[in-house]
């Protein structure tokens, strides 16, 4: 005599404790570079001042020149929130069940801390995006709140445009060190090489122009570099996850782009309660956030050919 087994599935273990998700954005990496301006219920303004002193030559007399003006840019910002709703009798099916408390009455999201920070690194994803790829007239609606960084400055008048070389790895180079010419031009901007200026670009292109400098037996670059420069300048070259998609690169002093928002972080300010008339789970988030820059005249861009 022996076992029979054949009217048995195989067996699959499924521990419960042992949940695991995608590895998003524990941050949103383009803040990290804005100024940010709080207290902001639909729409609030930089207010800018700018004094133009006129040097005169030397008299016995008071004759005043020069003036100073008031300009401003308006931060607009768009709102949206996040509902969710679970029924924890829906777990009892499964596996799921090893992780329900006693009992059938179930008042905690069983899975917390999974699905909170789940949805956390899913938010920031989407809004490190909004930032850059934000257009009102979007039919997405992670992207038409506010518009971004993309829409916002190639509406404005800007410093430079640098145009006529398709970007490609084997390009890249000639794209990096004409668009650094163009910011080197501009002895306000430049200040004799002390820039504060980074580009900002897809990471793709980071990854291909650096691969072109190594390529090129340029052998400083290894790949273990904490920050990558274009060659021969200080400019600090920041891959941002917001432009994936779109080979742009944006060359612009960190203080000059501003976020807005009501109230700091606010998307991770959430409520997650026990609905007893509806005996289910729901969460709640809420936020405002807008972008603007303070001076599009010291602004260099590429938006590729």
């Amino acid at each position: 005599m022996g076992y029979t087994v054949s009217a048995l599935p195989n067996y699959t273990n499924e521990p419960v404790e042992k949940l695991i998700m995608n590895k998003l954005f524990d941050e949103i990496p383009t803040l990290k570079y804005c100024e940010t301006q709080t207290g902001i219920k639909s729409a609030e303004t930089i207010n800018i001042i700018s004094t133009d002193p006129v040097w005169q030559e030397v008299a016995c007399n008071f004759s005043a020149s020069g003036t100073t003006t008031f300009t401003q840019r308006t931060i607009t910002v768009g709102k949206r929130r996040i509902n969710m709703k679970w029924c924890e009798d829906d777990l009892e099916p499964k596996y799921t069940q090893k992780a329900l408390k006693k009992g059938s009455e179930y008042t905690s999201l069983t899975f917390n801390t999974e699905i909170v920070s789940d949805t956390l690194q899913n938010v920031n994803k989407k809004m490190e995006t909004a930032l850059w790829q934000g257009d009102t007239a979007s039919w997405n609606t992670a992207l038409n709140a506010a518009d971004g960084f993309v829409k916002i400055i190639n509406a404005a008048t800007i410093g430079g445009t640098l145009s006529g070389t398709t970007w490609s790895k084997a390009n890249s180079r000639t794209v990096m060190t004409g668009l650094a010419d163009l910011v080197a031009a501009d002895v306000d901007v430049w200040r004799d090489g002390n820039t504060n200026v980074k580009f900002f670009m897809n990471p793709t292109m980071v990854h291909q122009y650096r691969m072109k400098l190594v390529s090129d037996n340029l052998y400083h670059i290894t790949g273990e570099e904490s920050k990558l420069y274009v060659e021969g300048t200080n400019i600090e070259i920041v891959a941002v996850p917001g432009l994936a998609g779109l080979n742009y690169i944006y060359a612009i002093e960190p203080e000059n782009m501003y976020f807005g928002t009501d109230l700091e972080n606010e998307w991770e300010k959430f409520k997650v309660w026990y609905s007893q008339d509806n005996d289910e789970i729901r969460f709640k988030a809420k936020w405002k956030y807008g972008v603007q820059v303070a001076f599009p005249l010291r602004i260099y861009k590429y938006l590729g050919v």
